[in-house]
């Protein structure tokens, strides 16, 4: 005699379970759409900044002078206290310290 077997090839096999959450490729393209996001929302912020143009008069510097005295000069043009207009200067002309030299040009904003 044969045995018979209690398996019943027809019925239905259980479900697998849906997985339910995030898989690692949604999250590396979450990360990827999140990141390019922000760096062109930044990259608009300080393209917008930088528009701005400010009216600038170049300067040659003369044995003598300063930062300083540059800026007194044209303090009044610039409508900016003397420190605030040595910061300027030396922001707008990338000068990493306040060594300045005879024949060097500046570029001084004169208005806002």
């Amino acid at each position: 005699m044969h045995a018979i077997s209690a398996h019943n090839r027809f019925a239905k096999k259980p479900e697998r379970r849906s997985r339910i959450g995030v898989t690692r490729g949604q999250a590396l393209v979450f990360f990827v759409v999140f990141s390019l996001f922000f760096y062109f929302l930044t990259e608009l912020v300080f393209a917008s900044e930088s528009a701005s143009v400010v009216p600038v008069k170049e300067v040659t510097v003369q044995p003598g002078d300063s930062l300083w005295k540059i800026a007194v000069q044209y303090q009044n043009e610039a409508g900016m206290e003397v420190r605030e207009l040595v910061y300027a200067i030396k922001k707008m002309n990338r000068l990493d310290n306040s060594n300045i030299y005879p024949g060097q040009r500046l570029a001084v904003p004169v208005g806002e």
